[in-house]
């Protein structure tokens, strides 16, 4: 961990098996920077380091969380953007950027750099979304923890700490998506559609649903329900449906000692058969390996 006056961050070493959890920390660092600084306040790696003039094009993913102070970000295809306190900047790979403080505010920064496959999944997914690099969330104690707990653990290097702030990272995109949706839903009239509407999937968990008869009930049209159900919580109706389902079932192969027959028909599948396709298609095992797995587990 390398500390100076305004900065502290940290690089890693890349190994052939980092890749396991399908995404891996390269880097992290906060810049606590004054009005009337020279930006950046210290030097990086050269895959890291730019200036204002030339920019710069990162061979991975970073995200910077900016909490305090306001400034400037650009891309080729994005033009000078207005970056304000509480707002997220993606940064993504072979994309050329650059950005800075406000000379008159400075501003305080958080980032993390990182690479695999899932965030690459993440981007074809539009779970990223490189049109959009900048969003406003405000601030938010829960993130700003999070960037704290990986620097702590780059700081200590204590045994398994790669795996724990990839994990750690993975909660920082979570919170992340999940700040964006409350900002654009919170307090409206959507919010409390959406609301009915899981509330009454998650007590009708063992019947099958006419989704065009429940959007009725709300009083709303089934493609305008459709639509902002899946933006609000990334999934159809249906499909979040199923995993309710999913998640119930695998709570009832551990907590009980349902036969696979009985959750089947509690659940409201058409019948055993199905519904171990529909479980195993999910999760990779039959609801017995599923159940003989955990215990296993358990047991050790």
């Amino acid at each position: 961990m390398i500390q100076t006056k305004y900065s502290k961050y940290d690089y890693l070493n890349i190994s052939d098996s980092d890749d396991s959890w399908g995404l891996y920390v390269l880097g992290a660092g906060l810049a606590d920077v004054p009005p009337n600084t020279h930006y950046p306040p210290t030097k990086h790696p050269a895959d890291y380091m730019f200036t204002w003039k030339s920019g710069r094009t990162l061979p991975s993913f970073q995200i910077l969380y900016i909490t305090k102070g306001e400034g400037i970000f650009e891309t080729k295809s994005i033009k000078k953007k207005i970056v304000k306190e509480g707002s997220i900047i993606f940064l993504y790979p072979n994309v050329w950027h650059r950005y800075c403080p406000n000379k008159k505010t400075g501003w305080k920064e958080y980032w993390i750099s990182f690479n695999g496959e899932q965030p690459r999944k993440f981007l074809e997914n539009n779970v990223f979304e490189m049109n959009k690099p900048v969003v406003e969330i405000g601030l938010n104690e829960t993130i700003v923890g999070l960037y704290n707990r990986i620097l702590e653990f780059l700081e200590n290097e204590s045994i398994g700490f790669r795996e724990i702030i990839a994990s750690l990272t993975y909660e920082i995109i979570a919170h992340i998506k999940s700040a964006q949706r409350r900002k654009q839903f919170g307090g409206k009239e959507i919010e409390k559609v959406i609301l009915k509407a899981r509330i009454f999937l998650a007590e009708n968990i063992s019947t099958k649903v006419d989704f065009i008869q429940l959007a009725k009930n709300l009083n709303v049209s089934y493609s305008w329900f459709r639509r902002m159900f899946q933006h609000y919580t990334q999934l159809p109706p249906a499909q979040y449906f199923q995993l309710l389902k999913l998640n119930k079932a695998k709570t009832l192969l551990i907590e009980t000692s349902m036969q696979v027959c009985e959750i089947s028909e509690f659940l409201g599948f058409d019948s055993q058969y199905y519904f171990s396709k529909f479980f195993k298609k999910k999760t990779g095992l039959s609801p017995l390996q599923w159940r003989k797995s955990y215990k296993s587990i358990v047991n050790k």
